[in-house]
């Protein structure tokens, strides 16, 4: 079989969850017979030198598009691209990260559509899933949470509100956080008691023995949605699922653990503070099990080379 040509193209060069698990897909794709090109775009919050030197391992990195070359797949995430990817790609392949979010929802017709979760799938009417992917040997820890928590993350890309620092203040725990993003998030993670966050922020951080409570600034930009919704238009708070817990975990991952399962509205100390009672350090180990089960990178390169070789 010949050698099949992939171009990766993305829509940002730092990290967050789209670019990791772009990096862990890439990382994966490169065992087998695919040679995968990266598009580099204009990059932000940290160095595109950083993002791409860590890429360049398992791709080969073009700053433009030739657009006489042709490529057997083209895999895309963002709306921006679809002509791009048209034009230079036998076959494409939009993944979309989000329900909720315009340029996440294709405008063209793709070879495939895929989508992270199960709700985005049905949403979008996507023609199948693949969940994110947690390099498991990479993500890992033998560090024993406390009892009673010491310490939290904050697991996102902006800085937590004022009553999530007041909450924890009150309850003695100290929280962490990033002031800029980071490309090796381990050692935070594995410093901590327990991470708030969602989406692969909650995987990462199960994946390390962590307890999990959803939660982040993940609400609509848009007042309107939220009051549509009967939920307060203070974009300042943010909706949780609650602590991720082996009872929980499916209903959540349907939705990405993005915090619009239960839709539990928080932004207030009092609420913050009820919630993070809520801890259990036990939680730590169920949730490697769950995330071994579910979350394994392995499973979704081996998804994606299913879905290529299918349209090769």
């Amino acid at each position: 079989m010949n050698k099949i040509n992939m171009l990766f193209i993305l829509a940002i060069n730092h990290y967050t969850g789209v670019t990791t698990w772009a990096y862990e897909l890439m990382k994966g794709l490169d065992k087998f017979n695919i040679d995968v090109v990266f598009l580099s775009n204009n990059p932000y919050l940290i160095s595109e030198k950083e993002y791409v030197k860590d890429v360049s391992q398992y791709a080969n990195v073009i700053s433009s598009v030739d657009f006489s070359k042709k490529y057997d797949v083209v895999l895309l995430h963002n709306t921006d691209h679809e002509d791009i990817a048209k034009k230079v790609g036998e076959n494409t392949i939009f993944v979309s990260h989000s329900s909720m979010v315009d340029n996440a929802n294709p405008k063209l017709k793709h070879s495939k559509h895929i989508t992270v979760s199960g709700r985005s799938k049905y949403v979008l009417d996507a023609d199948m899933f693949i969940l994110n992917g947690i390099d498991l040997d990479k993500f890992k820890s033998n560090r024993n949470v406390n009892e009673i928590p010491k310490i939290c993350l904050y697991h996102n890309r902006t800085s937590p509100q004022d009553f999530v620092f007041e909450a924890c203040g009150e309850l003695n725990i100290e929280l962490i956080f990033w002031n800029t993003i980071e490309s090796d998030v381990r050692e935070k993670i594995d410093k901590s008691d327990f991470v708030m966050g969602y989406g692969r922020s909650v995987y990462e951080a199960m994946s390390m023995s962590k307890p999990v409570l959803v939660f982040g600034h993940n609400s609509p930009i848009n007042k309107n949605r939220l009051n549509e919704n009967g939920i307060s238009s203070n974009i300042q708070g943010g909706f949780s699922d609650g602590w991720v817990d082996e009872s929980n975990f499916k209903e959540m991952l349907h939705r990405n653990c993005c915090g619009w399962d239960k839709k539990i509205y928080i932004d207030n100390k009092k609420d913050m503070i009820n919630m993070i009672k809520g801890y259990d350090y036990k939680m730590g180990e169920a949730n490697r099990t769950l995330a071994e089960k579910h979350m394994s990178s392995t499973l979704m390169v081996n998804s994606f080379k299913e879905v290529v070789h299918e349209l090769v």
